[in-house]
Protein backbone atom coordinates (compact mmCIF):
# COMPACT_ATOMS: atom_id res chain seq x y z
CA UNK A 1 0.00 0.00 0.00
CA UNK A 2 1.37 3.45 -0.89
CA UNK A 3 0.76 6.87 0.68
CA UNK A 4 1.03 10.50 -0.43
CA UNK A 5 3.56 12.94 1.05
CA UNK A 6 0.90 14.05 3.56
CA UNK A 7 0.37 10.52 4.87
CA UNK A 8 -2.92 10.03 3.05
CA UNK A 9 -3.67 6.67 1.47
CA UNK A 10 -3.22 6.69 -2.30
CA UNK A 11 -6.10 4.97 -4.05
CA UNK A 12 -4.77 2.87 -6.94
CA UNK A 13 -6.22 3.62 -10.37
CA UNK A 14 -8.12 0.78 -11.99
CA UNK A 15 -6.12 -0.93 -14.71
CA UNK A 16 -8.06 -0.61 -17.91
CA UNK A 17 -7.01 -2.18 -21.19
CA UNK A 18 -7.13 -0.04 -24.28
CA UNK A 19 -7.59 -0.96 -27.89
CA UNK A 20 -6.59 0.90 -31.07
CA UNK A 21 -8.75 3.95 -30.41
CA UNK A 22 -7.11 4.68 -27.06
CA UNK A 23 -5.37 7.65 -28.65
CA UNK A 24 -8.72 9.35 -28.98
CA UNK A 25 -9.10 9.04 -25.21
CA UNK A 26 -11.85 6.42 -25.34
CA UNK A 27 -11.56 3.84 -22.59
CA UNK A 28 -12.33 0.30 -23.69
CA UNK A 29 -13.65 -2.29 -21.26
CA UNK A 30 -13.29 -6.03 -21.78
CA UNK A 31 -15.45 -8.77 -20.28
CA UNK A 32 -15.38 -12.56 -20.17
CA UNK A 33 -18.69 -14.08 -21.25
CA UNK A 34 -19.97 -17.24 -19.65
CA UNK A 35 -20.22 -20.52 -21.53
CA UNK A 36 -23.99 -20.15 -21.66
CA UNK A 37 -23.66 -16.71 -23.26
CA UNK A 38 -21.30 -18.06 -25.91
CA UNK A 39 -23.51 -21.08 -26.67
CA UNK A 40 -26.52 -18.78 -27.03
CA UNK A 41 -24.58 -16.56 -29.43
CA UNK A 42 -23.59 -19.59 -31.52
CA UNK A 43 -27.21 -20.76 -31.66
CA UNK A 44 -28.31 -17.32 -32.84
CA UNK A 45 -25.80 -17.48 -35.69
CA UNK A 46 -27.13 -20.95 -36.60
CA UNK A 47 -30.62 -19.41 -36.76
CA UNK A 48 -29.26 -16.73 -39.12
CA UNK A 49 -27.62 -19.42 -41.32
CA UNK A 50 -24.23 -17.84 -40.62
CA UNK A 51 -21.23 -20.02 -39.89
CA UNK A 52 -19.87 -18.99 -36.45
CA UNK A 53 -16.39 -17.90 -37.45
CA UNK A 54 -14.38 -16.42 -34.61
CA UNK A 55 -14.62 -12.82 -35.79
CA UNK A 56 -18.41 -13.02 -36.26
CA UNK A 57 -18.89 -14.80 -32.95
CA UNK A 58 -16.95 -12.04 -31.19
CA UNK A 59 -19.30 -9.50 -32.73
CA UNK A 60 -22.44 -11.49 -31.90
CA UNK A 61 -21.46 -11.97 -28.25
CA UNK A 62 -20.90 -8.23 -28.00
CA UNK A 63 -24.22 -7.47 -29.72
CA UNK A 64 -26.10 -9.65 -27.27
CA UNK A 65 -24.37 -8.04 -24.30
CA UNK A 66 -25.33 -4.58 -25.62
CA UNK A 67 -28.97 -5.65 -26.07
CA UNK A 68 -29.10 -7.10 -22.55
CA UNK A 69 -27.61 -4.05 -20.85
CA UNK A 70 -29.78 -1.56 -18.95
CA UNK A 71 -30.25 0.86 -20.54
CA UNK A 72 -29.66 -0.69 -23.95
CA UNK A 73 -26.44 0.70 -25.41
CA UNK A 74 -24.99 0.82 -28.90
CA UNK A 75 -22.95 -2.23 -29.81
CA UNK A 76 -19.85 -0.09 -30.35
CA UNK A 77 -20.12 1.12 -26.74
CA UNK A 78 -20.56 -2.37 -25.30
CA UNK A 79 -17.69 -4.19 -23.55
CA UNK A 80 -15.38 -6.13 -25.84
CA UNK A 81 -14.25 -9.73 -25.66
CA UNK A 82 -10.62 -10.80 -25.93
CA UNK A 83 -10.33 -13.26 -28.87
CA UNK A 84 -7.97 -15.55 -26.94
CA UNK A 85 -10.34 -15.68 -23.97
CA UNK A 86 -13.25 -16.51 -26.27
CA UNK A 87 -11.27 -19.39 -27.75
CA UNK A 88 -10.51 -20.75 -24.28
CA UNK A 89 -14.19 -20.60 -23.33
CA UNK A 90 -15.23 -22.36 -26.54
CA UNK A 91 -12.62 -25.10 -26.21
CA UNK A 92 -13.58 -25.79 -22.60
CA UNK A 93 -17.33 -25.88 -23.29
CA UNK A 94 -18.72 -29.44 -23.72
CA UNK A 95 -21.50 -28.18 -26.02
CA UNK A 96 -19.11 -26.63 -28.55
CA UNK A 97 -16.60 -27.96 -31.03
CA UNK A 98 -13.80 -25.70 -32.27
CA UNK A 99 -12.31 -26.29 -35.72
CA UNK A 100 -9.32 -24.53 -37.27
CA UNK A 101 -10.43 -22.83 -40.45
CA UNK A 102 -7.04 -21.39 -41.41
CA UNK A 103 -3.99 -19.95 -39.68
CA UNK A 104 -5.88 -16.97 -38.32
CA UNK A 105 -9.47 -18.13 -38.02
CA UNK A 106 -11.60 -20.72 -36.25
CA UNK A 107 -15.18 -21.88 -36.59
CA UNK A 108 -17.29 -22.88 -33.56
CA UNK A 109 -19.94 -25.58 -34.05
CA UNK A 110 -22.65 -27.13 -31.89
CA UNK A 111 -22.55 -30.84 -31.13
CA UNK A 112 -26.34 -31.17 -30.90
CA UNK A 113 -27.46 -29.27 -34.01
CA UNK A 114 -26.93 -29.94 -37.69
CA UNK A 115 -25.44 -26.85 -39.40
CA UNK A 116 -27.16 -25.27 -42.41
CA UNK A 117 -25.07 -22.29 -43.40
CA UNK A 118 -25.10 -19.94 -46.38
CA UNK A 119 -21.75 -19.67 -48.15
CA UNK A 120 -21.60 -15.88 -48.20
CA UNK A 121 -18.54 -15.88 -50.49
CA UNK A 122 -20.03 -18.16 -53.16
CA UNK A 123 -20.00 -16.68 -56.69
CA UNK A 124 -23.23 -18.53 -57.55
CA UNK A 125 -26.35 -16.39 -57.83
CA UNK A 126 -29.57 -18.21 -56.78
CA UNK A 127 -31.66 -15.03 -56.51
CA UNK A 128 -34.32 -13.79 -58.97
CA UNK A 129 -33.61 -10.81 -61.27
CA UNK A 130 -36.41 -8.86 -59.56
CA UNK A 131 -34.39 -8.81 -56.33
CA UNK A 132 -31.40 -7.18 -58.03
CA UNK A 133 -33.62 -4.63 -59.74
CA UNK A 134 -35.25 -3.78 -56.40
CA UNK A 135 -31.87 -3.52 -54.68
CA UNK A 136 -30.52 -1.18 -57.37
CA UNK A 137 -33.68 0.94 -57.22
CA UNK A 138 -33.48 1.12 -53.43
CA UNK A 139 -29.86 2.29 -53.34
CA UNK A 140 -30.53 4.74 -56.15
CA UNK A 141 -33.37 6.33 -54.17
CA UNK A 142 -31.28 7.02 -51.05
CA UNK A 143 -30.14 10.58 -50.40
CA UNK A 144 -27.88 12.31 -47.93
CA UNK A 145 -26.65 10.32 -44.94
CA UNK A 146 -29.17 7.58 -45.71
CA UNK A 147 -27.22 6.81 -48.88
CA UNK A 148 -24.21 5.67 -46.81
CA UNK A 149 -24.52 2.13 -45.50
CA UNK A 150 -21.86 0.34 -43.41
CA UNK A 151 -18.96 -0.90 -45.50
CA UNK A 152 -18.71 -4.32 -43.84
CA UNK A 153 -20.69 -7.14 -45.43
CA UNK A 154 -22.16 -8.31 -42.11
CA UNK A 155 -22.96 -4.80 -40.85
CA UNK A 156 -24.51 -3.77 -44.18
CA UNK A 157 -26.65 -6.92 -44.23
CA UNK A 158 -27.87 -6.15 -40.71
CA UNK A 159 -28.75 -2.59 -41.75
CA UNK A 160 -30.73 -3.81 -44.77
CA UNK A 161 -32.50 -6.55 -42.80
CA UNK A 162 -33.58 -4.05 -40.14
CA UNK A 163 -35.41 -1.86 -42.67
CA UNK A 164 -38.20 -4.36 -43.38
CA UNK A 165 -37.72 -4.21 -47.16
CA UNK A 166 -40.44 -6.34 -48.85
CA UNK A 167 -38.05 -7.93 -51.35
CA UNK A 168 -35.95 -9.29 -48.46
CA UNK A 169 -38.89 -10.79 -46.58
CA UNK A 170 -38.18 -14.38 -45.55
CA UNK A 171 -34.45 -14.07 -46.24
CA UNK A 172 -32.05 -15.13 -43.48
CA UNK A 173 -29.25 -12.81 -42.44
CA UNK A 174 -26.83 -15.23 -44.10
CA UNK A 175 -28.68 -14.82 -47.40
CA UNK A 176 -28.63 -11.04 -47.07
CA UNK A 177 -24.86 -11.19 -46.45
CA UNK A 178 -24.53 -13.23 -49.65
CA UNK A 179 -26.67 -10.72 -51.53
CA UNK A 180 -24.42 -7.87 -50.38
CA UNK A 181 -21.36 -9.87 -51.44
CA UNK A 182 -22.73 -10.47 -54.94
CA UNK A 183 -23.98 -6.89 -55.24
CA UNK A 184 -20.42 -5.65 -54.70
CA UNK A 185 -18.35 -8.32 -56.44
CA UNK A 186 -20.48 -9.20 -59.48
CA UNK A 187 -23.66 -7.21 -59.98
CA UNK A 188 -22.17 -3.73 -59.62
CA UNK A 189 -25.27 -2.62 -57.78
CA UNK A 190 -23.33 -1.08 -54.91
CA UNK A 191 -19.74 0.02 -54.41
CA UNK A 192 -17.45 1.66 -51.90
CA UNK A 193 -16.88 5.33 -51.14
CA UNK A 194 -14.80 6.33 -48.12
CA UNK A 195 -15.42 2.97 -46.47
CA UNK A 196 -19.20 3.06 -46.93
CA UNK A 197 -21.41 1.17 -49.38
CA UNK A 198 -23.33 3.41 -51.79
CA UNK A 199 -25.13 3.13 -55.10
CA UNK A 200 -22.64 1.92 -57.71
CA UNK A 201 -23.02 5.06 -59.82
CA UNK A 202 -21.69 7.10 -56.88
CA UNK A 203 -18.91 4.68 -55.95
CA UNK A 204 -15.17 4.84 -56.29
CA UNK A 205 -15.26 1.79 -58.57
CA UNK A 206 -17.56 3.55 -61.03
CA UNK A 207 -15.27 6.57 -61.23
CA UNK A 208 -12.27 4.29 -61.73
CA UNK A 209 -14.01 2.51 -64.60
CA UNK A 210 -14.57 5.84 -66.32
CA UNK A 211 -10.93 6.81 -65.77
CA UNK A 212 -9.81 3.45 -67.18
CA UNK A 213 -11.96 3.92 -70.27
CA UNK A 214 -10.24 7.28 -70.88
CA UNK A 215 -6.85 5.91 -69.73
CA UNK A 216 -6.49 8.68 -67.18
CA UNK A 217 -5.10 8.33 -63.63
CA UNK A 218 -7.61 8.14 -60.81
CA UNK A 219 -6.86 10.74 -58.15
CA UNK A 220 -8.09 9.75 -54.72
CA UNK A 221 -9.50 12.92 -53.09
CA UNK A 222 -7.82 11.92 -49.81
CA UNK A 223 -4.40 11.51 -51.49
CA UNK A 224 -4.74 13.86 -54.46
CA UNK A 225 -1.78 16.08 -53.56
CA UNK A 226 0.48 13.12 -52.86
CA UNK A 227 -0.43 11.34 -56.10
CA UNK A 228 0.00 14.48 -58.20
CA UNK A 229 3.65 14.75 -57.08
CA UNK A 230 4.59 11.49 -58.85
CA UNK A 231 4.73 10.92 -62.61
CA UNK A 232 2.45 8.14 -63.83
CA UNK A 233 4.24 4.95 -64.86
CA UNK A 234 3.95 3.96 -68.51
CA UNK A 235 3.64 0.36 -69.68
CA UNK A 236 7.39 0.20 -70.36
CA UNK A 237 8.20 1.58 -66.91
CA UNK A 238 5.68 -0.70 -65.24
CA UNK A 239 7.31 -3.78 -66.75
CA UNK A 240 10.81 -2.68 -65.79
CA UNK A 241 9.97 -1.60 -62.24
CA UNK A 242 7.85 -4.66 -61.55
CA UNK A 243 10.68 -6.89 -62.74
CA UNK A 244 13.14 -5.03 -60.49
CA UNK A 245 10.88 -5.36 -57.43
CA UNK A 246 10.44 -9.10 -57.93
CA UNK A 247 14.21 -9.58 -58.34
CA UNK A 248 15.24 -7.42 -55.41
CA UNK A 249 14.06 -9.64 -52.56
CA UNK A 250 12.52 -6.66 -50.75
CA UNK A 251 9.97 -8.93 -49.08
CA UNK A 252 10.26 -11.89 -46.76
CA UNK A 253 9.90 -14.38 -49.64
CA UNK A 254 12.05 -13.69 -52.68
CA UNK A 255 10.08 -13.31 -55.88
CA UNK A 256 6.73 -12.85 -54.12
CA UNK A 257 5.24 -9.45 -53.26
CA UNK A 258 1.86 -8.57 -51.77
CA UNK A 259 -0.40 -6.67 -54.17
CA UNK A 260 -1.18 -4.21 -51.37
CA UNK A 261 2.52 -3.17 -51.28
CA UNK A 262 3.00 -2.65 -55.00
CA UNK A 263 2.00 1.02 -55.32
CA UNK A 264 4.02 1.97 -52.25
CA UNK A 265 7.11 0.24 -53.67
CA UNK A 266 6.72 2.02 -57.01
CA UNK A 267 6.68 5.38 -55.23
CA UNK A 268 9.39 4.76 -52.64
CA UNK A 269 11.85 3.00 -54.96
CA UNK A 270 11.18 4.54 -58.36
CA UNK A 271 9.33 7.81 -57.75
CA UNK A 272 6.50 6.64 -59.99
CA UNK A 273 2.77 6.32 -59.48
CA UNK A 274 1.47 2.92 -60.57
CA UNK A 275 -1.97 3.88 -61.88
CA UNK A 276 -4.03 0.97 -63.13
CA UNK A 277 -6.61 3.32 -64.69
CA UNK A 278 -3.97 5.13 -66.75
CA UNK A 279 -3.06 1.72 -68.17
CA UNK A 280 -6.67 0.88 -69.00
CA UNK A 281 -7.74 -1.19 -65.97
CA UNK A 282 -10.14 -0.32 -63.16
CA UNK A 283 -8.51 -2.69 -60.65
CA UNK A 284 -4.87 -3.29 -59.80
CA UNK A 285 -5.37 -7.05 -59.81
CA UNK A 286 -6.70 -6.84 -63.37
CA UNK A 287 -3.64 -4.86 -64.41
CA UNK A 288 -1.26 -7.41 -62.90
CA UNK A 289 -3.05 -10.17 -64.86
CA UNK A 290 -2.72 -8.28 -68.15
CA UNK A 291 -1.14 -10.39 -70.95
CA UNK A 292 1.61 -7.77 -71.31
CA UNK A 293 2.90 -8.76 -67.86
CA UNK A 294 2.64 -12.54 -68.17
CA UNK A 295 6.33 -12.96 -68.90
CA UNK A 296 7.16 -11.06 -65.69
CA UNK A 297 4.69 -12.21 -63.07
CA UNK A 298 1.61 -14.19 -62.21
CA UNK A 299 -1.20 -13.42 -59.79
CA UNK A 300 -2.33 -15.77 -57.04
CA UNK A 301 -4.34 -15.84 -53.79
CA UNK A 302 -2.75 -17.51 -50.77
CA UNK A 303 -4.53 -17.71 -47.40
CA UNK A 304 -6.78 -14.86 -48.44
CA UNK A 305 -3.85 -12.61 -49.42
CA UNK A 306 -3.38 -11.36 -52.98
CA UNK A 307 0.19 -11.97 -54.13
CA UNK A 308 2.35 -11.30 -57.18
CA UNK A 309 4.77 -14.10 -58.03
CA UNK A 310 7.78 -13.71 -60.30
CA UNK A 311 7.84 -15.67 -63.54
CA UNK A 312 10.21 -18.64 -63.74
CA UNK A 313 12.52 -16.67 -65.99
CA UNK A 314 12.26 -12.94 -65.77
CA UNK A 315 13.12 -11.12 -69.00
CA UNK A 316 15.89 -8.53 -69.10
CA UNK A 317 13.81 -5.36 -69.09
CA UNK A 318 15.06 -1.84 -69.79
CA UNK A 319 12.70 1.13 -69.81
CA UNK A 320 12.98 4.78 -70.60
CA UNK A 321 11.30 6.87 -67.96
CA UNK A 322 10.26 10.44 -67.21
CA UNK A 323 10.14 9.94 -63.43
CA UNK A 324 11.04 13.19 -61.63
CA UNK A 325 11.33 14.67 -65.17
CA UNK A 326 14.93 13.44 -65.11
CA UNK A 327 16.30 11.36 -67.99
CA UNK A 328 17.45 8.01 -66.69
CA UNK A 329 17.31 4.35 -67.47
CA UNK A 330 15.42 2.03 -65.17
CA UNK A 331 16.85 -1.45 -65.17
CA UNK A 332 16.13 -4.53 -63.13
CA UNK A 333 19.55 -3.76 -61.74
CA UNK A 334 21.41 -5.98 -59.33
CA UNK A 335 24.77 -4.17 -59.49
CA UNK A 336 25.79 -1.57 -56.89
CA UNK A 337 26.94 1.92 -57.64
CA UNK A 338 29.58 3.80 -55.63
CA UNK A 339 28.31 5.98 -52.80
CA UNK A 340 29.98 8.97 -54.50
CA UNK A 341 27.21 8.93 -57.09
CA UNK A 342 24.83 10.29 -54.46
CA UNK A 343 26.88 13.46 -54.23
CA UNK A 344 27.30 14.11 -57.94
CA UNK A 345 25.82 17.26 -59.42
CA UNK A 346 24.49 15.29 -62.38
CA UNK A 347 20.98 14.04 -62.84
CA UNK A 348 21.57 11.00 -60.61
CA UNK A 349 22.43 13.26 -57.68
CA UNK A 350 19.35 15.46 -58.01
CA UNK A 351 17.06 12.87 -56.48
CA UNK A 352 15.98 13.81 -52.97
CA UNK A 353 16.02 11.64 -50.96
CA UNK A 354 18.71 9.54 -52.71
CA UNK A 355 17.34 6.55 -54.51
CA UNK A 356 18.39 3.08 -53.25
CA UNK A 357 21.10 1.25 -55.20
CA UNK A 358 18.60 -1.15 -56.68
CA UNK A 359 16.86 1.66 -58.56
CA UNK A 360 19.70 4.06 -59.37
CA UNK A 361 20.27 4.35 -63.12
CA UNK A 362 22.81 1.74 -64.04
CA UNK A 363 24.01 -0.12 -67.08
CA UNK A 364 25.63 -3.51 -66.66
CA UNK A 365 29.35 -3.63 -67.63
CA UNK A 366 29.49 0.11 -68.24
CA UNK A 367 31.89 2.55 -66.52
CA UNK A 368 30.11 4.49 -63.80
CA UNK A 369 31.06 7.85 -65.34
CA UNK A 370 28.85 7.09 -68.32
CA UNK A 371 25.87 6.99 -65.98
CA UNK A 372 25.87 10.75 -65.42
CA UNK A 373 24.51 11.48 -68.87
CA UNK A 374 21.84 9.74 -70.91
CA UNK A 375 22.79 7.80 -74.05
CA UNK A 376 23.12 9.89 -77.19
CA UNK A 377 20.13 8.26 -78.83
CA UNK A 378 17.98 8.57 -75.71
CA UNK A 379 14.74 10.50 -76.07
CA UNK A 380 12.70 11.30 -72.95
CA UNK A 381 9.11 10.25 -72.87
CA UNK A 382 6.69 13.12 -73.46
CA UNK A 383 4.47 14.13 -70.54
CA UNK A 384 1.35 12.08 -70.11
CA UNK A 385 -1.11 13.75 -72.43
CA UNK A 386 -4.87 13.62 -72.75
CA UNK A 387 -5.79 10.40 -74.49
CA UNK A 388 -8.50 10.24 -77.05
CA UNK A 389 -11.74 8.89 -75.63
CA UNK A 390 -12.60 5.31 -76.48
CA UNK A 391 -15.02 4.71 -79.36
CA UNK A 392 -18.58 5.50 -78.45
CA UNK A 393 -17.76 8.13 -75.82
CA UNK A 394 -18.04 11.86 -76.30
CA UNK A 395 -15.08 14.09 -75.60
CA UNK A 396 -17.09 16.11 -73.08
Amino acid sequence: MSFTSKGQRRIPKPQTQHCGNARAGKRVVYFNPSQDEVVAAVRSLYADCLEPFGRILLRRVRERRAAASQPICDVDDAPMVEPKNLQKICRSCPALMVQEFDENEITVLLFDEHPVFVDVTSPLDPYPPMLWAALASYFGSLRGKDALLPGGRYACAQALASKGLPWLTGRSLGEVCHIVQLAVSQKKVVGYTDGNLVSYSHSKESVKEQCAAWQQPFLNPMKKQEQASYPVATWEETRACLSAILRSGCCAEVGIVAVSSMKRLFRSRFGLDLSETALGHSRLTELLEDPRLRDICSFEVRNGQFLIKAATRLPSVVARTHAYDLPRLVLDCTSHLPETLYGQAGWAGQLQPPMPHAVLPCLSNKPTETLLAPPQNWLPFPPLGVHAPPPGLDAH
